[in-house]
């Protein structure tokens, strides 16, 4: 499917969505939206290699949840939170993967707005709460993600390379 990052971004969008508005509800919706992404995709091999890169990211947001810089509910680690990782991680192979391409300087920016964006978009709604003030925590969320996206997408293409030698 030439166009599946289209798809793709709508299912990421859709999954972000359920974990923002509906949160009571968003683990059965992103376990669907999830396989809907495996039924549709024409690289399935390579987008459940990269769910290798989702213990990177509930790592970092377990280490900023314990230095207090957000809460998300009294879990451990809610797992729509995880599962909005999976469903971010292979965003990395179709709707996102022009980054890998791109420079790191903007790689690192839309990182640390986009990143940040979205948590300080999933505190004002309730989803996740701060502990810290405002300027803090967006700082912190951008500098966090700064360093996180790229590693990421460099993570990504390394897989995706790999994959690719061993056809």
């Amino acid at each position: 499917m030439k166009r599946f990052w289209i798809i793709n971004l709508a299912l990421f969008q859709a999954a972000w969505f359920a974990a923002a508005f509906a949160t009571s509800m968003a683990v059965p919706i992103m376990v669907l939206i999830l396989c809907i992404h495996f039924y549709l995709t024409p690289t399935p091999k390579l987008d459940a290699k990269l769910l290798l890169l989702m213990p990177i990211g509930v790592a970092v947001d377990k280490v900023l949840m314990e230095l207090g810089l957000f809460y998300a509910g009294s879990e451990i680690f809610p797992l729509w939170l995880l599962l909005l990782w999976c469903m971010f991680v292979i965003s990395l192979n179709h709707s996102l993967k022009w980054f890998a391409s791109q420079p790191l300087l903007l790689i690192i920016a839309f990182g640390a707005v986009g990143g940040a964006g979205s948590y300080w978009a999933g505190i004002r709604l309730g989803v996740l709460q701060q502990a810290l003030p405002a300027m803090t925590t967006i700082a912190l969320l951008m500098i966090a993600w700064g360093g996180l996206f790229p590693l990421l997408t460099r993570c990504a293409q390394l897989l995706a390379q790999s994959n690719v030698r061993r056809v």
